[in-house]
């Protein structure tokens, strides 16, 4: 028997429709994981990525959900290590074997999935993607509706011997999905809307990489107003993009990013969904939020209060501050590999230090990691030369 004979065996046992009396479906809803992201060119932050991705399909075999969504960005660029896309690779291998594949993975391409950075741009050819390589492992689903079809032939369903479709029914759930249609995907959302099949009793959920202007200060984002034109056909609406999490009017849903990518999204609201559908006369849903056991962060001020002409001394000053503040926190007085174990952000204010007295940021952040319990620094310098003009008019 082949493994798409074998997928298709235990993908009737997964969407067969239950008759009669209460339904009851559940999945978790994640987005941007960035796999492949070596934040600070630091391997411990390059882990943190790979296990948050590990900890949603623990969450997911716990709760024993039906099917797993990815919103998009489910790695950070087409360059990734080797070992580290391996490590995926076994991760899901496992995953499927554990469960013997009855928990499905959905997933759609973000902006990241097609971004190569070393060249800043995206391949507009869309020929590669990590996330086709593991679904043409069997690995995952990956739904890419063709919005160049006309809206009754755009959505077509999945199929396990191609691996590839637009849509997949998982018991009274029926999942819509696109690739990322650009930031702001106003002029294809009426024909999203006129694809979905409207009058089929089906739980409706469509799969979308793009954020909700105002969610975010100062991020781009579609209008509300605009996304509404699909709320008569659509039942959650699962976005990814965001790395902040958001639900609106109840019927739009951004979990956020399960790992922060840059300083901003450690003060974020993050994590994932875990969503119940039953239903009765009518559907109905209840939406739980999951924190994922991130890495902590966190941030300190150290002001100058004299101009330092010797780099050691600064050096030596900028460490006893830090260690008397780490005092305040016990749990954090030895040295762990661990992910309590916080990045630091300095933020080094007041005189600035005399100018052959210069920061060097890579061996300063050495000089911290090697005698406070921090995996990694990001060091801001404030300094004022207002301080200094002040001294000289007094």
């Amino acid at each position: 028997m082949t493994s798409a004979n074998r997928t298709n065996i235990q993908l009737d046992n997964i969407v067969k429709v239950q008759k009669g009396g209460t339904s009851l479906t559940k999945f978790i809803h994640a987005s941007d994981i960035h796999l492949g992201s070596h934040q600070y060119r630091n391997e411990d932050r390059a882990n943190d990525f790979i296990s948050a991705f590990e900890e949603i399909l623990a969450t997911s075999v716990l709760h024993q959900v039906d099917f797993i969504l990815l919103g998009g960005d489910v790695f950070t660029s087409l360059e990734m290590l080797p070992g580290k896309l391996t490590r995926v690779v076994n991760l899901l291998n496992n995953f499927k074997n554990e469960t013997e594949n009855r928990i499905l993975i959905v997933a759609i391409e973000g902006n990241h999935d097609i971004r190569k950075f070393s060249r800043g741009q995206r391949f507009k050819q869309r020929g590669q993607s990590w996330l086709k390589l593991l679904a043409s492992l069997g690995l995952i689903i990956l739904l890419d509706a063709d919005v160049e079809l006309p809206p009754d032939e755009m959505f077509k369903e999945y199929d396990f011997k191609t691996r590839k479709g637009g849509k997949i029914r998982i018991k009274d759930v029926i999942i819509y999905g696109t690739r990322y249609l650009g930031q702001n995907p106003v002029e294809y959302l009426l024909k999203l809307k006129d694809g979905i099949e409207k009058d089929d009793d089906l739980f409706h959920i469509l799969l979308q990489h793009f954020g909700i202007k105002g969610q975010m200060e100062q991020v781009p984002g579609v209008n509300y107003r605009r996304i509404q034109i699909l709320k008569n056909r659509v039942n959650y609406l699962a976005l990814g993009h965001f790395h902040l999490q958001f639900i609106l009017d109840d019927w739009i849903f951004n979990p956020g990013s399960s790992e922060a990518s840059c300083s901003s999204d450690f003060s974020f609201k993050r994590g994932v969904f875990l969503v119940t559908i039953t239903k009765n006369d009518s559907y109905t849903k209840c939406v739980n939020k999951i924190r994922l056991t991130n890495r902590t962060s966190r941030w300190e001020h150290i002001y100058f209060k004299t101009e330092f002409r010797k780099k050691e001394k600064m050096y030596e000053y900028i460490i006893q501050k830090l260690k008397k503040s780490f005092d305040l926190d016990k749990n954090l007085n030895k040295k762990s590999s661990n992910i309590q174990t916080p990045v630091l952000f300095l933020v080094l204010k007041g005189k600035k230090p005399f100018y052959r007295c210069k920061i060097d940021k890579k061996e300063l952040t050495q000089i911290i990691c090697e005698n406070l319990p921090v995996v990694d620094v990001r060091i801001y310098q404030k300094f004022s030369d207002f301080l200094k003009t002040l001294d000289t008019f007094i």
